[in-house]
This record gives structure tokens, sequence and C-alpha cells, in this order.
């Protein structure tokens, strides 16, 4: 597996921009790389009892790198993490 430190910041750098978007109060994020598709792993406040809960998610490599320059990329991200991270806590309005 060839993996350039270019790539690893730049997937960060768009999960993050992604993870803002969804308007998650508070949440920490690592992404891993694997060979195929990598592993996004949240731990996000919940909406039940204050606690904090760990989901890991199955990313696509190229639609992540790809997700600040292809909006259909990005758009399916969102969807995806939206309906999987629906019981962590979001920002007040």
């Amino acid at each position: 597996m060839s993996l350039s430190t270019l790539d690893l910041a730049k997937a960060r750098f768009n999960a993050n921009a992604i993870l803002e978007e969804l308007q998650l109060d508070a949440y920490i994020y690592e992404v891993e790389p694997h060979n195929g598709d990598w592993e996004l792993k949240i731990e996000c406040a919940c909406n039940v009892d204050g606690g904090w809960e760990m989901i890991t998610l199955k990313v696509p490599k190229d639609m992540l790198l790809e997700s600040d320059q292809v909006h259909s990329a990005k758009e399916s991200l969102y969807a995806y993490w939206k309906k999987k991270l629906e019981s962590c806590k979001l920002r007040s309005k």
C-alpha cells in the first residue's frame, strides 16, 4: 500500500469538513488507511444520558480524497454519515 502524508492529511481535512457540516456538538475522529476502504472512527457525544459513543465507518479512499472537489462524492458521504451518526448530539442553534 502506497500512502502519502499528503493523502492522509487531505483525507482528515475532508472528513473534518463534512463532520463540521453535520454540526455535531462534540466529537473526535481519526482516519485510518487500509488497502481497500479506509475507516473513519468517530467518538461523539450522544443525545442519551450525556455519554459518548464510538462509531466506525468504512469510507472509500478515493471518494474521501475527492470530496473537496467532487460535489456528488461529498453529498454521498454527508448523507451516509448523517444517517449513521444520528445518535450523536447536535449543536444547539
